[in-house]
């Protein structure tokens, strides 16, 4: 039943098909055609199906037969057929009406059941408590119906629309942000006086950070375009984790925080993309510098998740820092995109100083790459509490074995051997 291409065309002749001038049907009929539309988006059929049993329960209430309350979705039916016949070229027309006719058996089987079990309630003495219910309510509900179908159209244009801003905005300012370290670096080399050079070092400082947010949007489109490409090769995580604290190193003396690590020698090598993992890891602990008070500590932790008879070996990293905390209600929304904690206008600008705001990417792309890679990433936190300082829990699970998500396109460049079996007790 799914098939987006016919979702596509009926929205676009919704006012031509989706509407009957002047008939007692015309509200039946008209949140039939939107639930149709939602089914060939989405495969989904519990709309469609809730609003076929209330049409039969009320066809039954007031003595309607079934031969003429299939009337409707046959009538529907035709006027599709007929269009569909006329206006779209032979091959993907046959693929539409198949799906047309897989939508229609379905909406005929379940308004028979439905007016069959309705029948039954009648005879049951239930007819009269079944017309005051659904004679006043029918309506609404079939308007509020198409109602919530026409909003969860308008969604998904408007996330269309977004995603198409991010990858246009992305590309436009990229090139001129690349004109301006041209020219920063062209600055460098000639002989402009000590004030100037740190003028030209703040341009270049603000335009590498324009650079990352830039980079984060552009990894975000490739997400939501499932055109993120994963280079597989064998990955030492202890290595990354040491590389990302040797880049921190100089941040955590400033703040006076301890950076801390368990366990990441037991660690075997894993197999996934080297750049996007140290991206993964390196977000994670920036958050976690970030929303850490000075003065305290930041542990990293590794170990082996024991696997089933048929389940491939993982690994999980845990980032637990010592700072203010997630909120309950913040714990899944800090994984979207543009969500930032609190009120923004409170936060300092930053990628490490404590409680700096950032676009909200980090957390959106960590989530996106470690599912990507097969894996899962989740927050703890007791709560979020500037004075008892409750700390947060990261986790993130990777397959020791490759196993990217369906869709995600991937390379490999070096076959890896098995890795020996090991139990770790947490």
């Amino acid at each position: 039943m799914h098939n987006k291409l016919l979702a596509q065309w009926l929205q676009d002749h919704a006012k031509m098909l989706g509407t009957l001038d002047s008939s007692p049907d015309k509200t039946f009929y008209e949140t039939l055609y939107e639930a149709i539309i939602d089914i060939a988006r989405n495969g989904e059929t519990r709309m469609v199906d809730s609003i076929l049993e209330s049409a039969a329960a009320h066809a039954v209430a007031v003595d309607r037969g079934l031969t003429s309350l299939l009337s409707v979705p046959q009538q529907l039916r035709e006027r599709i057929w007929q269009r569909i016949g006329e206006e779209v070229d032979p091959e993907p027309a046959f693929v539409m009406l198949s799906a047309v006719d897989t939508i229609f058996v379905h909406i005929i089987r379940v308004m028979i059941d439905a007016y069959l079990e309705a029948t039954k309630l009648s005879h049951a003495a239930k007819a009269v408590e079944i017309s005051r219910l659904y004679t006043d309510s029918e309506q609404k509900v079939m308007q509020y119906a198409a109602e919530v179908a026409r909003a969860n159209r308008e969604l998904a244009h408007l996330e269309q629309a977004k995603t198409d801003f991010i990858g246009i905005a992305a590309h436009e300012l990229k090139t001129p942000l690349t004109l301006i370290q041209g020219y920063v670096n062209i600055l460098r080399e000639l002989d402009i006086g000590e004030r100037a050079i740190n003028l030209v070092e703040g341009i270049n400082r603000g335009a590498k950070r324009m650079t990352i947010i830039i980079e984060d949007m552009l990894d975000l489109l490739a997400m939501d375009m499932d055109q993120l490409n994963l280079i597989l090769d064998e990955v030492n995580l202890k290595t990354i984790i040491e590389l990302i604290g040797a880049q921190y190193e100089s941040i955590l003396a400033e703040r006076k925080l301890t950076l801390e690590t368990e366990g990441l020698d037991s660690l075997p090598p894993i197999e996934a993309d080297v750049a996007r993992v140290f991206q993964i890891l390196k977000q994670v602990v920036s958050n976690a510098i970030k929303y850490t008070p000075d003065d305290r500590t930041i542990i990293i932790t590794g170990q082996i998740e024991e696997s089933g008879k048929n389940a491939a070996g993982r690994v999980r990293i845990t980032i637990r820092d010592t700072g203010v905390g997630i909120a309950p209600e913040d714990k899944d929304k800090i994984f979207e995109k543009f969500y930032r904690v609190g009120d923004s206008a409170l936060h300092s600008t930053g990628q490490t100083k404590f409680m700096g705001a950032g676009p909200g990417l980090g957390l959106a792309i960590v989530k996106g790459l470690v599912e990507a890679h097969g894996g899962r990433v989740w927050a703890e936190s007791q709560g979020f509490d500037l004075k008892n300082l409750p700390g947060s829990t990261f986790h993130i699970v990777l397959p020791i074995q490759a196993a990217p998500r369906s869709g995600v396109p991937f390379e490999r460049i070096l076959k890896m051997k098995p890795a020996k079996s090991k139990k770790v007790t947490p």
